[in-house]
C-alpha cells in the first residue's frame, strides 16, 4: 500500500469517527468534495502542508494521519512516542522518505 493511500485511509477513518461529513470537511479545507475524495482514496498526491491543514481541522496531530495500527492496513512508524514533538514529526517524515525511496516512488 502506498503512503498516500495510508494517509487517505486515516483521514477518512478519523473524519468518519468524528462524525464529519466529507462535504463539510471539504468546505473547511476550501477544496471540493471530489478533491477530498481523491485524497481519501489515495488517488492524488498530498503535501505536508495539506496534511497539517487536515489534521488541524479535525483537531488531530500530524502523526495521527501518518500512522495507523496494522489491522487497519497501515504502517507502524517504529518510533516510540509519548508526546508528539517537532522532532518526532521529522523522524516520521524521514521514515516515510526512506519508504518512498525503497519503493522507487520518491521525486516522480
Amino acid at each position: 500500500m502506498k503512503v498516500k493511500e495510508i494517509i487517505g485511509r486515516n483521514i477518512r477513518r478519523h473524519r468518519e469517527s468524528l462524525g464529519i461529513r466529507q462535504g463539510a470537511l471539504a468546505v473547511q479545507l476550501k477544496i471540493t468534495p471530489s478533491a477530498l475524495s481523491q485524497i481519501e482514496t489515495g488517488k492524488t498526491d498530498i503535501s505536508v502542508d495539506r496534511i497539517e491543514q487536515i489534521a488541524a481541522s479535525m483537531h488531530l496531530s500530524f502523526y495521527e494521519l501518518m500512522t495507523t495500527p496494522n489491522h487497519v492496513g497501515g504502517i507502524k512508524s517504529g518510533i516510540e512516542v509519548e508526546e508528539v514533538t517537532n522532532n518526532t514529526i521529522h523522524l516520521l517524515i524521514d521514515k516515510i522518505d526512506t519508504l518512498l525511496q525503497s519503493t522507487g516512488k520518491k521525486d516522480q
